[in-house]
């Protein structure tokens, strides 16, 4: 069961060298079609987010909008790439699958990078853009990206240890960094038991789903998130801070409506100034 995440910097070619290490493997390309393709299964709200998304034209959006805006479309969105990644034999690119499945052992984490002044040249050419024009939008599209990350993840890009695989694609060929990759993951994939990480995933999955249920009734306090963690018999626990014992209420009712769920562990706890 083969996985792997790739995060990759603006004009290092990183969406080219996935594609075509996801056709050397005959692993699946997960890019964000098959995340907004399976968003159509979610509520309407989240819908439309993925919808307007779409649309979105900036070199940043739709995951900073659910990132800060919404906890519940957050959760959801983790939700949908353990549910992406149980499938097995994917590589998946950008859009948060790094963060979300990097403290999993058995997924390999590659990093796409080139130097600054390589990408602005292949930014430039790409987008038809002055050289001037093509560094300010690498500029940007870096610093957004890395504040992004650091801000709502403290997850650096910068931190070479959140990464198996490193690739510096200023020399090299797009055919020779996907080979990397390639070897990699079939050196990887069978140290792993397979049933026991889709397992593992699957209750990820499922607890996120779950979470953003609570989230979406009840508002998140920023000193102490609330996490939801889940067993195979579908018993789910709630753990964190809410602001008055109506709101954990509110949220253990949200959990137990959720498909599969047999119990609710409530052990969510509330303000010193509750009443």
């Amino acid at each position: 069961m083969g996985i792997v995440t790739i995060s990759r910097q603006v004009g290092s070619y990183g969406d080219e060298i996935a594609a075509l290490a996801a056709q050397k493997l005959g692993y699946a390309h997960i890019d964000r079609e098959h995340v907004h393709k399976l968003a159509q299964t979610c509520d309407d709200q989240f819908r439309q987010a993925c919808q307007a998304y779409e649309a979105e034209t900036k070199p940043h959006g739709f995951f900073e909008r659910l990132a800060f805006s919404n906890p519940s479309h957050a959760a959801l969105f983790a939700s949908l790439n353990y549910e992406l990644a149980q499938k097995g034999d994917v590589v998946m690119v950008g859009r948060g699958a790094q963060v979300v499945l990097s403290h999993l052992p058995g997924v390999l984490k590659v990093r796409v990078v080139a130097p600054s002044e390589v990408r602005v040249e292949r930014v430039a050419r790409r987008m038809s853009l002055s050289l001037e024009d093509a560094q300010e939008f690498v500029r940007k599209f870096d610093h957004e990206r890395r504040a992004l990350l650091e801000a709502v993840f403290e997850y650096d890009l910068f931190d070479w240890k959140n990464f198996d695989l490193v690739i510096n694609t200023a020399a090299l060929e797009t055919e020779d960094a996907a080979d990397m990759i390639v070897l990699a993951a079939q050196r990887l994939a069978p140290r792993y038991d397979q049933a026991k990480m889709s397992a593992v995933l699957g209750g990820l999955a499922f607890a996120k789903k779950v979470e953003s249920a609570v989230k979406k009734q009840v508002e998140t306090l920023y000193s102490q998130d609330i996490v939801v963690t889940a067993d195979d018999q579908g018993v789910v626990v709630l753990r964190g801070l809410v602001a008055d014992p109506r709101s954990k209420a509110l949220a253990g009712e949200a959990a137990a409506k959720v498909e599969g769920v047999t119990r609710v562990v409530n052990n969510l706890t509330t303000t010193q100034y509750s009443v």
